[in-house]
């Protein structure tokens, strides 16, 4: 990896927060799926058919370890996310993917094309204060092993969202760690996916709230869920066995619940919930506007 190639990440030009939800923008945006040219009543239709049951495959696990694939099919597209030899990325490992997109989107937006490509370097104690990590004695191996897991990872997928060809690829292509004289990480040279960079470009990124890295990791998982299918002007009713499933929790459901009732007590950011005990729902509202 060439270091002239890389666009150094300054934190102090963003203004808000993104991410790229891979798996929605993969087959909302597929044009195969949802012709653009389409009658627009027939594009709504197409696009309601797809979300019925608020459709969701997350690549991220709640926590390290997790070696099954994830797969989703609809019609004849799909997508699978493989794990690393160690595992699955964690939600926690997606913070470095959520630095790289923030970068990008708000290079977008203020119209720095200049800004935007496949390969970035950022300092390592900026990327530890955008994320809220602590400072203690295992935060270097814990963000290495992060990279580890999205370098080792896979995608396969035969979506093509915006004319995207279909691909195999890594959620991190490569990365490369700088080091001062004494052996401490400095910097990072990352590469990411041509689909990443692109489909956040084009503007399909999702903007976050401040306080998602103060989440938990399943309230993360749920929020970037809510995210996707909660619209302002609509109540969406999830079933407790919904959330379970969208938090990749691997526990019973029964001791998840107290992450259900917290989501009522202490609301999401975005989001307030009612909940339904004997229909087992919680049905959620978007607050902001």
């Amino acid at each position: 990896m060439e270091k002239r190639q890389a666009i150094k990440i300054d934190p102090s030009t963003f203004k808000f927060i993104a991410t790229l939800d891979i798996f929605g923008s993969s087959f909302i945006k597929d044009e195969g799926l949802f012709p653009p040219e389409a009658d627009p009543s027939a594009l709504e239709a197409m696009c309601d058919e797809f979300l019925i049951g608020a459709p969701y495959c997350s690549p991220y696990a709640i926590s390290t370890g997790e070696m099954k694939p994830r797969r989703f099919e609809y019609k004849d597209r799909f997508i699978q996310f493989s794990p690393s030899p160690t595992g699955l990325p964690t939600i926690r490992d997606l913070d470095v993917l959520i630095f790289c997109i923030t970068w990008i989107a708000n290079a977008a937006m203020d119209g720095r094309d200049g800004d935007v490509g496949p390969v970035y370097q950022f300092n390592v104690d900026d990327f530890y204060a955008f994320s809220g990590r602590a400072r203690n004695g295992e935060r270097e191996s814990i963000f290495v092993q992060g990279l580890e897991r999205l370098s080792g990872a896979n995608i396969l997928t035969n979506t093509t969202p915006i004319g995207l060809d279909v691909i195999s690829c890594n959620f991190v292509e490569k990365y490369q760690l700088g080091r001062d004289d004494a052996g401490r990480l400095t910097t990072v040279t990352i590469k990411i996916p041509h689909r990443f960079y692109c489909l956040a470009h084009n503007e399909f990124f999702t903007p976050l709230h401040p306080d998602y890295f103060a989440l938990s990791a399943a309230r993360r998982l749920i929020y970037l869920f809510l995210k996707q299918h909660c619209e302002c002007d609509e109540k969406l009713p999830v079933t407790y066995a919904k959330l379970h499933e969208v938090s990749g929790s691997t526990s019973p459901l029964r001791k998840f619940l107290p992450v259900i009732n917290e989501l009522v007590a202490k609301p999401l950011p975005e989001f307030s919930s009612e909940e339904n005990v004997a229909a087992e729902t919680l049905s959620f509202i978007c607050t902001e506007q």
